[in-house]
This record gives structure tokens, sequence and C-alpha cells, in this order.
């Protein structure tokens, strides 16, 4: 998506920037079975869009969108899993359809009316997602502007910050001690100078 973005922006080094800090940050979150992981493309997309409609190319100013957005890929997961529910239905129609080949309604129209029903609703969905974070934004920035202005923050930073996702990934202990120890050891050595 972040390539897109910036294929249709040029604005390469921030669609990029967000694009890997988020494909970091929900690396540890798969589907597996029955689980709806989080969309992890609404809070790229919505980021994306409102960090391109402020006109904010900063890194330590993207930091409160990108965080801002993340509860976006909660709301679309949640979105998904009403419409499999309200699908389910679907699902019985082309189980008949399969003991009796025939009739109209197989996949393609299935498919076709599925995918007629969750445009539109997705539509409206990231239309509001991006005019409440717009809304949030414009009340938040101008406030924390003056303490994240004068912070050196690179995207490499927040890459850092979005590979605690895929540390999470390795489901391995002694990976997160040797992480808690690196936060401790930065914090301390914040502290002491």
């Amino acid at each position: 998506m972040a390539f897109f973005w910036g294929l249709i922006t040029g604005d390469w080094t921030q669609s990029l920037g967000v694009g890997i800090f988020f494909e970091l940050l929900w690396l540890d979150i798969f589907p597996a079975g029955t689980i709806i992981p989080p969309n992890s493309l609404a809070p790229t997309l919505t980021s994306l869009c409102v960090m391109h409609l402020l006109g904010i190319s900063s890194p330590a100013m993207a930091v409160v969108i990108l965080f801002a957005s993340l509860p976006f890929g909660r709301l679309f997961a949640r979105l998904e899993r009403y419409h499999r529910q309200y699908e389910n239905d679907a699902f019985n129609k082309l189980m008949l359809w399969t003991k009796h080949p025939e009739r109209q309604r197989g996949p393609m129209v299935l498919t076709r009316s599925s995918v007629a029903v969750m445009i539109p609703l997705s539509g409206v969905a990231f239309a509001l997602s991006v005019s409440a974070l717009l809304a949030l934004m414009h009340v938040l920035l101008p406030r924390v502007s003056p303490l994240l202005g004068d912070l050196p923050l690179t995207w490499t930073h927040l890459w850092v910050v979005g590979s605690i996702g895929a540390l999470l990934s390795l489901r391995h202990r002694p990976a997160y001690v040797v992480l808690l120890g690196g936060v401790a050891l930065a914090v301390a050595s914040r502290l002491i100078s």
C-alpha cells in the first residue's frame, strides 16, 4: 500500500517510512485459523492520507499520527468480522449450489454481492476514520508540536520502535529479556548523562 501511495504522490520517503513502520509493528500478528488480525492496511493508509492532507513530513510529528491511527487496525478487523457474520447466509447458499450447480446463485454471484456490500462499507468507514483522525490532529498537533518539533527523530528511529513487533514474533523469552535489558540500559544512560 505504501509503495502505491508513493507512486501516486511521489513522496517515497514518507510513504515507505510509514509502510515499513507498520509492517514491522504488525509482524507479530498473523492470521491463523479463525483469528482475524488487526487490519494492517487501515492504519497505514489512514496515516498516509492524514499526513499528506496536513503536509507533515517530519518523522517527529508523524509519530503522533502513526500511534493515533493504530486503533483503526482493530476497527477494520471488527468490520471484517461483522461482514463475515453477515455473509454466513452466502456460505449456506454456496453449499446448496455445490449440490445443485445448475442454479444461478453460484460463486460468482455470491462474490459479487459480497464485494458490493464490503466496498461501500469500507469506503464509508475509511472516510470517517480519516475525518476523525484529522479532527484529532487539529487539536493534538498544535499542543505537542513544541515538544516534538526539536526532537531529531528519523524514520530509522521509528523503524526500531516498530521492530518490537518483529521481536515479539520470535516467541523466544531470551529475546524479550535482551529487549528489556536494552531498553533499561538506554533509559539509564539517558538519565545519567
